[in-house]
């Protein structure tokens, strides 16, 4: 099963957390807890194969028959009965899709640690920080999507989370690429999508990355924010309706400054409302230039770019100078798009 093309935000965030837990799965040394999804490791496996795997790995089958078949229809009725499928104990179409499906890593069946010893946080009132965002989300909207996965832990336990700007934080939350700085790789596109470490003294404990190789969604298709147009800053409606054609995505057509815009409504012939999407023809984040839009063609190490660049980089974002010359100036910022 290939991963879904989308992750949803808002629902890693709820279970990627790293909160106290007494039912998880058993993970050798200190490294992060990693969220993921079933990938092309089970492509290749036979439906009885895929099943005593997933029966095993979720704790519905602890013993394996030497020198005959596993009896699988015991485990497979307690895996049925435990995610409301019929009770069939036959690995039916419905069992099958149940065990290829993207789910949680933490076993159905026994109690099990995720961590060594009795991690968990000395106090109650937690505090956490964005350190950057992905170009897939306007910054408001992942800091929005955090604060309503935590508020869904503030309601059914004691622990409350309060946003912190600067300073020391219980909680880091970071998007990165590749090799970002805690000795645990992101792995590019698809599989290892974010992962959290537990609560503790170390350098990294409480933190969660996630993996910007991903695009990044709130489960709901792409949040498209827009900026000035008519729509007082109103998400894009996809698919919308531009003379007479269907648009499923920003769009340049209409406009000859190529500035990548969207309606706010389904039907902008209609409506006319509509914005203009995040574009590096209108500003920057991050670097140091206050939000300043990139300036094409800029020079950078001797060497003209017509538009953003990883070039000079290692983490594979892209940027660009915010005035016609990087080696003169120093003025750059990140794109806010892919």
């Amino acid at each position: 099963m290939r991963v879904p093309a989308a992750p949803a935000l808002l629902l890693f965030l709820l279970a990627l957390l790293p909160l106290p837990c007494t039912r998880a799965a058993p993970l050798e040394g200190k490294g992060p807890l990693v969220v993921h999804f079933p990938g092309d490791a089970v492509s290749g496996l036979t439906d009885r194969e895929l099943a005593v795997r997933y029966l095993q790995r979720y704790g519905y089958l602890t013993a394996t028959n030497p020198g005959g078949q596993v009896k699988l229809e015991t485990p497979l009725k307690a895996m049925q009965k435990r995610l409301g499928l019929p009770e069939t104990g036959q690995l039916d179409a419905s069992t099958r899709a149940a065990m290829r499906a993207p789910r949680c890593g933490v076993p159905d069946v026994g109690s099990f640690q995720t961590f060594q010893g009795d991690l968990k946080w000395d106090h109650t009132d937690l505090t956490y920080r964005v350190v950057n965002y992905s170009p897939d989300l306007d910054g408001s909207i992942i800091e929005d999507a955090f604060a309503r996965a935590f508020r869904v832990w503030s309601q059914v336990t004691p622990l409350t989370f309060t946003r912190r700007q600067e300073g020391e934080v219980d909680i880091l939350i970071q998007f990165g690429t590749g090799e970002h700085g805690d000795g645990y790789p992101f792995d590019g596109k698809d599989n290892l999508l974010a992962h959290a470490f537990p609560p503790g003294k170390d350098r990294f404990s409480g933190d969660a990355h996630f993996d910007d190789d991903e695009l990044w969604t709130l489960g709901t298709g792409i949040v498209v924010k827009t900026y000035f147009g008519n729509a007082n800053g109103s998400s894009c409606r996809f698919p919308f309706t531009f003379e007479g054609r269907s648009y499923a995505s920003c769009t340049t057509d209409g406009r000859d400054d190529g500035l990548p815009w969207c309606a706010t409504t389904p039907n902008f012939d209609r409506d006319k409302k509509y914005g203009f999407c995040p574009s590096e023809l209108l500003f920057t984040y991050d670097g140091n230039s206050d939000g300043q839009k990139c300036v094409f063609p800029f020079v950078f190490e001797g060497k003209s770019y017509q538009g953003c660049t990883t070039d000079g980089r290692t983490d594979g974002y892209r940027w660009c100078a915010t005035t016609a010359n990087f080696d003169q100036d120093k003025k750059y910022g990140f794109c806010p798009n892919r």
